[in-house]
């Protein structure tokens, strides 16, 4: 198990900012112009292609330039670092950058970007979000801290990040991107980064396109990433290094703009082997810990087995087994919660709201920090909530919601 996670966090790592591969220069349309065809679904044709092709109209990302940003990590080494570098367009606002949690048992919750760029207007905006790892349920093991997931594809993997960003959202239409996974496997070969005996890994790129409406405007929105899928044995495992995330109001999402980024997305060689070894230590540290502490209990159990004679050793064998389970459920259960815990505070950061529990009890509410510190959900229509600072407001048809994060 050392091995094999370590063998696996080097390409991950490697491929951390895998979006650095030049577009494919087929995607220069705007998205939704002119709305869906009539009688759409509006669910992604099974080629790839559909809203792809949609004439070029209303767009607003590049017309002004586009200028070089940087991506900073502030504190991971000691004093400001620069991570990365994209272009944007002129006069658009840049924020966030280069977060690190040494204590997140899996790898991908020890680094991550929390980076956003927007229009002067606000309505588009330009997002790298943290990435992802998981183990493929039915092949985990105990032992990994990565959660467990069903992600078999960088398409099911995009979907539901969508969903879980954009909940309700319409697939609109999905693209492979087999030019960025050439490219990524370019630079995966030129650094040489080296697999375990028996180990198996292949890369998935894609673009994922949705729909929705927020605050009244229907928006367009395309989800990027690399997926990078290893396996050794039975194990498989996925991880997406970093989630780029681009959105506009229908009419104005220029679908060229996600390639001219990707494009221009260039990592620091300075700031990469330095994050690669510190989540690499991590790592060892964590997994050095877990053998000490089993190795440490178990000698402290086969002292007591043979204390209490030979009558006895059966039983506590068992007993021991059982134990060894229990720790291990209980430590991936903890992984699960703590990394679905940052992931949502960490996103509920970059849109600046507060959540709250629905009145159902099954669903959440989301409300801007800069509204009122009281929510309330209309009882006949869940979908109508809205906040107030009054403190004296007391309407009959609504519940007022607790606040849960």
């Amino acid at each position: 198990m050392k091995m094999h996670m370590g063998y696996r966090i080097v390409p991950c790592l490697a491929a951390l900012l895998a979006l650095v591969a030049c577009g494919s220069g087929q995607m220069r349309a705007g998205a939704g112009g002119e709305g869906e065809p009539e009688g759409s679904s509006g669910v992604a044709a099974s080629n790839g292609v559909g809203m792809w092709r949609v004439v070029r109209d209303a767009l607003d990302s590049t017309e002004g330039g586009m200028v070089d940003v940087e991506i900073m990590d502030e504190a991971g080494f000691g004093q400001p670092i620069v991570a990365a570098r994209l272009q944007v367009p002129a006069g658009w606002r840049t924020a966030g950058g280069i977060r690190w949690n040494d204590a997140a048992e899996c790898f991908s919750g020890q680094v991550y970007s929390s980076w956003s760029a927007s229009s002067p207007d606000n309505a588009s905006v330009l997002e790298v979000l943290p990435g992802f790892a998981w183990q493929i349920k039915g092949t985990q093991i105990a032992t990994d801290p990565c959660p467990v997931a069903t992600y078999r594809s960088a398409r099911e993997f995009l979907e539901a990040a969508a969903q879980h960003m954009r909940p309700g959202a319409r697939v609109l239409d999905y693209s492979d991107w087999p030019e960025l996974v050439q490219k990524t496997e370019e630079k995966v070969r030129q650094e040489g980064v080296p697999l375990g005996e028996g180990q198996r890994r292949r890369f998935e790129a894609g673009r994922l396109l949705v729909g929705y409406r927020a605050e009244g405007v229907e928006m367009r929105e395309v989800f990027a990433t690399v997926v990078s899928f290893m396996s050794l044995g039975n194990k498989q495992d996925g991880s997406a290094g970093r989630l780029l995330a681009y959105r506009a109001p229908n009419g104005r999402l220029d679908l060229g703009f996600m390639d001219d980024v990707v494009a221009s997305f260039q990592e620091n060689r300075q700031w990469t082997p330095l994050a690669m070894e510190r989540v690499k230590g991590n790592v060892q540290r964590y997994f050095t810990t877990q053998r000490q502490g089993i190795d440490s209990w178990h000698a402290r159990r086969m002292a007591e087995i043979n204390a209490r004679g030979e009558a006895d050793r059966a039983a506590i064998r068992s007993q021991t087994v059982r134990d060894v389970a229990a720790i291990r459920s209980q430590t991936h259960a903890n992984t699960i919660a703590t990394n679905d815990g940052i992931h949502a505070r960490t996103i509920d950061g970059i849109y600046e709201r507060n959540t709250y529990a629905g009145a159902d009890g099954n669903t959440e509410v989301h409300s801007s920090i800069h509204g009122g510190q009281r929510v309330f959900q209309e009882n006949n229509n869940p979908y109508n909530a809205w906040s107030t600072d009054d403190p004296y407001a007391q309407p009959a048809d609504a519940t007022e919601l607790s606040r849960i994060r």
